[in-house]
């Protein structure tokens, strides 16, 4: 059975044509059908059944909340399918297409996406499960990534710099005063639709409990102006005390190590050939201690 009798078997549809779209993680399909058009989302191997549920448990408790989010649909099992595909069982969830498009950088753009993080995280706040699902904590952020790099940072001679530069991180995420709760973890424009004034948000498959903070890491790595219309946005709906918004900067790096990880072939859901080598780690290290130098107050 091929992909397009998959979804029509499992979610009712008819006359599929489904198209890969260049997702790094997943295998995401744009599907067209007579009746409108869709996301097929198909996890990566090291993806269980239960953690998925967990998302999509979240995502619907999102949009019953006021979350600007993309819904999924139920097939025959309910929201989360398996697809037996190239003789492996693939955990499958169908979403509604989000209306627009991926937005272009601008003000008024990140504006709204301060928003939906605010939204997201406000409704977040009330969402209980007892399902397994990441927790994202300075061991997760910094012990284990920095371990899974040990080999690559060792041969790169950056190790004890990246040591000493995780400890010193930690003294900035222990601050108490910081916000936690469940976060995207990934809320980039990569993954939202612009539709007017309207954002909606996908692909929460990297979410999980972390601190409130991390969630505008990339924007203030691009732009100090672009991260002051997501403060703003945000704080039209919820607060951002001065505290979180001091520590984005560590997370900026935090950020990266997940990244650095990712490239190098060596996280839970890397695939394929790395993107990343061990020639490459010197200035990734020393781009990290310029950014500390200029950005993180101890």
């Amino acid at each position: 059975m091929n992909l397009e009798q998959h979804i029509e078997n499992h979610f009712g549809l008819s006359s599929v044509i489904c198209e890969p779209l260049n997702t790094p993680t997943n295998d995401v399909f744009a599907v067209t059908t007579p009746t409108g058009r869709f996301a097929l989302k198909l996890y990566h191997l090291q993806r269980t059944a239960p953690e998925v549920q967990w998302e999509v448990d979240l995502t619907v408790h999102l949009i019953r909340n006021g979350a600007p989010v993309a819904k999924p649909i139920r097939g025959k099992r309910g929201y989360v399918e398996s697809f037996c595909l190239d003789e492996r069982d693939r955990v499958a969830v169908l979403f509604e297409w989000a209306p627009g498009e991926k937005p272009k950088p601008a003000r008024d753009t990140y504006t709204l996406l301060g928003k939906a993080a605010a939204h997201i995280h406000q409704a977040a706040d009330t969402f209980t499960s007892s399902l397994p699902r990441e927790s994202y904590d300075a061991h997760t952020l910094i012990d284990e990534l920095l371990q899974r790099m040990n080999r690559h940072l060792l041969e790169a001679k950056r190790w004890e710099q990246a040591v000493a530069l995780g400890a010193r991180l930690k003294q900035v995420i222990a601050n108490p005063a910081l916000d936690r709760g469940i976060c995207h973890m990934d809320l980039s424009l990569d993954n939202v639709h612009r539709h007017g004034e309207n954002i909606t948000v996908f692909d929460f498959d990297s979410a999980g409990a972390c601190w409130r903070a991390m969630e505008p890491h990339s924007i203030l790595r691009s732009s100090q102006a672009f991260f002051e219309a997501w403060l703003d946005g945000y704080r039209s709906v919820r607060p951002f005390n001065p505290h979180n918004e001091q520590a984005v900067a560590a997370f900026c790096i935090l950020g990266d190590l997940r990244g650095v990880t990712w490239g190098l072939g060596v996280a839970r859901s890397s695939r394929g050939k790395p993107l990343l080598g061990i020639a490459d780690l010197p200035g990734i290290v020393d781009t990290w201690l310029d950014w500390e130098r200029k950005k993180i107050c101890f």
